[in-house]
């Protein structure tokens, strides 16, 4: 059986349809127009959706709504997370080693590669990378409840105050501890 040509051609043209109405180009290009394949909209005559019974087309609403919902709360979940991500998490160290005191500390002061612990009757010195007390000044009889400590290049100026209000001006140096001076000590005098 032999089709006729032009049914063909009928079917072809029927798929590629215009939006609009014909127009007839000018026979220059300059004035052809510039969005000519907006014009044109693809058809597959094969695709075009089925219209369903009334309780199905519900469930389809509800299914659609049901996908979109979901949809909505995943972008939700995803920018949340994101911005989670974009914040600049602190970082932390974790302790090389662990140094068990013998009393509790009052006071601490740190400068250059050390620690200076005030505790009671006395203070402490111990070094920061390797935790190791290096030094201890227990002369006194009451609790040290202040110390401050700064750096003078190599040497390092220690001020621990007790709680009498005696202040005491030690000057440490490779691995040297030198009491300076007392300040506001009281002096007591002796009757003959």
């Amino acid at each position: 059986m032999s089709v006729p040509r032009g049914s063909q051609v009928q079917k072809r043209l029927s798929s590629f349809m215009r939006k609009g109405l014909l127009e007839v180009p000018s026979p220059t290009e300059k004035d052809w127009p510039k969005d000519d394949e907006d014009d044109y909209v693809f058809v597959d005559l094969g695709q075009e959706p089925d219209s369903l019974p009334q309780p199905y087309r519900m469930i389809n609403k509800m299914v659609d709504l049901l996908f979109d919902r979901c949809w909505e709360v995943i972008q939700e979940r995803h920018a949340l997370k994101e911005v989670e991500l974009s914040q600049t998490q602190p970082t932390t160290y974790l302790p090389l080693v662990e140094s068990k005191l013998n009393k509790m500390p009052n006071c601490m002061a740190i400068s250059q590669d050390y620690v200076f612990i005030g505790g009671a009757k006395g203070f402490s010195i111990y070094n920061l990378y390797s935790a190791k007390r290096i030094y201890i000044w227990e002369k006194l009889k009451v609790d040290v409840t202040s110390i401050w400590a700064t750096d003078l290049g190599n040497e390092i100026l220690i001020a621990p105050v007790d709680e009498m209000g005696i202040a005491r001006l030690f000057y440490f140096y490779k691995d040297g501890l030198f009491l300076i001076k007392a300040i506001n000590e009281v002096m007591t005098l002796v009757k003959e």
